[in-house]
């Protein structure tokens, strides 16, 4: 039965490791995060490593071709403790692939989104989201007192209704 091994990867090569891997027949997994980043006021995507510099790699304990696996490019080698490689539980890597379709980290709602405010003084306040203001921050439209009020608060702070 396949086990999963970890492995380390060169500084930013986990992913060219992963095609030469595949390449060669052999299943890696690249756990990836989707963030949201403001760039010069355009809203763009950025894949980013959960676990920057490791690969998990799925192989056969017995005729599994470890040597193969060291030597591809972009790997440093086996983690090991000892004279035995460090396996990852089957449950573990199941969880990482259902955490990595079902996450949307640090995405920010889409104007005219209903958000509701985390923060001390404002606390559990609905707001309607209007736009980004740069990198860490949002403008919202808050009902205060019968009146719509504009509001810039830290995106942290913001948390979308629904």
């Amino acid at each position: 039965m396949d086990s999963w091994y970890l492995l380390f990867c060169k500084s930013r090569q986990e992913a060219r490791a992963q095609v030469n891997l595949q390449n060669q027949g052999i299943e890696a997994f690249f756990p990836q995060l989707q963030k949201q980043q403001l760039i010069k006021g355009r809203r763009t995507f950025k894949q980013s490593a959960v676990f920057p510099n490791y690969l998990f790699v799925r192989l056969n304990p017995q005729t599994g071709n470890f040597a193969a696996v060291k030597n591809t490019r972009g790997i440093s080698g086996f983690v090991s403790y000892g004279a035995s490689y460090q396996l990852v539980p089957d449950q573990l890597i199941k969880e990482l692939k259902n955490f990595e379709l079902t996450q949307d980290n640090n995405s920010l709602p889409e104007p005219g989104d209903l958000v509701c405010l985390n923060n001390g003084s404002f606390k559990d306040v609905q707001a309607i989201f209007k736009e980004p203001d740069g990198d860490m921050r949002s403008i919202l439209l808050v009902n205060l007192l019968n009146k719509q009020i504009e509001m810039s608060v830290d995106n942290c702070d913001v948390r979308k209704v629904g």
